[in-house]
């Protein structure tokens, strides 16, 4: 479903509010991990169609709680690689 760029449009304001939303409270990090992983790797396809407003909106709601959760983890965190 992520693979269709009007899915994206739909499904990506919701995806990235709960990302924030459990990140923010350090709940199911390695979920929340695992699921933006997939996100970008979807958006460096070639084949899924435009993709800079998708990086733009995760990069506006998640950059800086991302950068907050991982500096919040700690360097013995098997998260971080």
């Amino acid at each position: 479903m992520f693979l269709c760029a009007d899915c994206r449009e739909i499904l990506l304001p919701t995806m990235t509010d709960q990302l924030k939303y459990h990140l923010e409270r350090q709940e199911d990090l390695e979920a929340c991990c695992q699921l933006l992983s997939n996100i970008l790797e979807v958006l460096y396809k070639k084949d899924v169609g435009p993709t800079q407003r998708h990086v733009q909106i995760i990069m506006e709601k998640l950059l800086r709680t991302v950068n907050r959760t991982v500096i919040s983890m700690g360097r013995d965190s098997e998260l971080i690689v």
